[in-house]
């Protein structure tokens, strides 16, 4: 099974930050943003967010308020391969900046830098269920794109494509109503909903309307009446072989979890219970992950009343890999990351902010093995990733014992 090369390319970021060295004590320098208003007038109390990439052993990202003067310093490495910086304030457009090195061909960290944020406008709108009913408390995260927002790497500074998101969504009242007012002006502006209520079927991408797309001007008029739908109600009692509850089981629905921040896991009670929040009928994967038991993927279809799935889970079978380099010898600590079972991707190891940890190993030992004891009885598609080198290799492989030479000249 072929991966796209974005998702191949941030698969490996993500690897090489995690591999990174024990750093020494890093050489630090100061990075101070300004954040002010359209008449250049100081803005205190904006929340100003930094992310890195570098292999500084540093927390990846940081988030301050601006003093009196609209200012905040951030300590950064020597060393930065990406700096992205964020800026908001309540009732202003936020803004973003993005720095690449290898787009800048050279040190992509500024001294200083300085948003200018605007006065936002306001939108709204409600949120009714399939009867017609509101739908008080509901989460509704707002997106917006235009030609305008590319991510160049430049530095230069774009509308921030997160207007509410995570903590910072809106809720519905008792009306179904919710507003905004962080919006930029103009017409040349496309609104993205993503809806989210634990009684109703939530948005698994940015639609968030129920049916067609609404205008920028729907919005602005607080007109537009998004649809969330009852959905069906999915349960079930994970087991072992035994026929004893298995708790803390992962319990997966759908394909490719993190490819988005909607939750789309959940955990098994102490009884082998799970209980999925509503979905919409129709046809959905079930995937199984506990630890010591060998994975399991169902194609299920959900029909219009509440539906149970009971599994039963059986031993894993045992994988190794034993990587080596040309001459034989161990090479330690390389990683091995799952890209897909059985034409999906459900299946995962690789710690990710969007999904839980499923507890399937994911790097070799200080001897170069690397061992999963409970892996299915079928092949499952690997991504091998060796320790300072730029060897790389996406095989497939079945339960046993398989000797992996690491060659540089191997790599992908």
């Amino acid at each position: 099974m072929k991966r796209s090369l974005p998702f191949i390319a941030i698969l490996m970021a993500m690897a090489r930050l995690l591999m990174a060295e024990e750093a020494a004590a890093e050489k630090m320098r100061s990075l101070t943003v300004r954040v002010v208003d359209q008449s250049g007038a100081p803005i205190p109390g904006a929340n100003v967010q930094r992310s890195l990439w570098t292999d500084a052993k540093v927390p990846p990202s940081a988030d301050a308020p601006t003093d009196a003067e609209g200012t905040v310093t951030f300590q950064i490495p020597a060393k930065v391969h990406v700096l992205r910086l964020w800026a908001s304030h309540k009732g202003r457009v936020p803004m973003f900046a993005n720095f690449d090195v290898q787009q800048m061909g050279g040190d992509p960290v500024p001294k200083d830098y300085t948003f200018t944020l605007a006065e936002g406008t306001p939108i709204g709108g409600f949120v009714h269920d399939d009867i017609g009913a509101p739908i008080p408390g509901a989460r509704v995260e707002v997106s917006i794109d235009s030609r305008e927002h590319v991510m160049d790497g430049q530095g230069i500074a774009v509308v921030n494509r997160w207007l509410a998101y995570g903590k910072d969504s809106c809720v519905t009242d008792e009306h179904g109503f919710w507003a905004l007012n962080n919006v930029p002006a103009g017409p040349d502006w496309r609104i993205g909903l993503r809806l989210q209520h634990p009684d109703h079927v939530g948005d698994v991408d940015w639609r968030g309307t129920g049916g067609a797309p609404f205008s920028l001007q729907q919005f602005r008029d607080q007109t537009a009446i998004s649809i969330m739908q009852t959905g069906v109600r999915l349960t079930g009692t994970i087991t072992g072989p035994d026929g004893r509850p298995v708790p803390k089981a992962l319990v997966i629905w759908g394909d490719k979890p993190y490819y988005n921040s909607n939750v789309q896991e959940t955990f098994t009670d102490e009884s082998g219970r799970y209980r999925v929040p509503p979905l919409m009928p129709g046809p959905t994967l079930l995937t199984v992950v506990a630890k010591g038991h060998a994975p399991v993927l169902k194609e299920i279809q959900l029909k219009a009343t509440p539906q149970v799935e009971d599994v039963q889970l059986q031993p894993g079978k045992t994988i190794t890999f034993r990587f080596v380099d040309p001459a034989g010898k161990p090479v330690p600590r390389t990683r091995v990351y799952i890209l897909g079972w059985r034409g999906k991707e459900t299946l995962f190891n690789w710690k990710h902010s969007n999904v839980p940890y499923s507890q399937i190993p994911d790097v070799a030992d200080d001897q170069g093995v690397y061992t999963w004891t409970w892996a299915p009885d079928d092949a499952v598609e690997y991504l091998f990733e060796a320790r300072k080198s730029n060897w790389r290799q996406t095989p497939t492989y079945g339960p046993g014992e398989y000797k992996i030479t690491v060659d540089d000249a191997d790599g992908l």
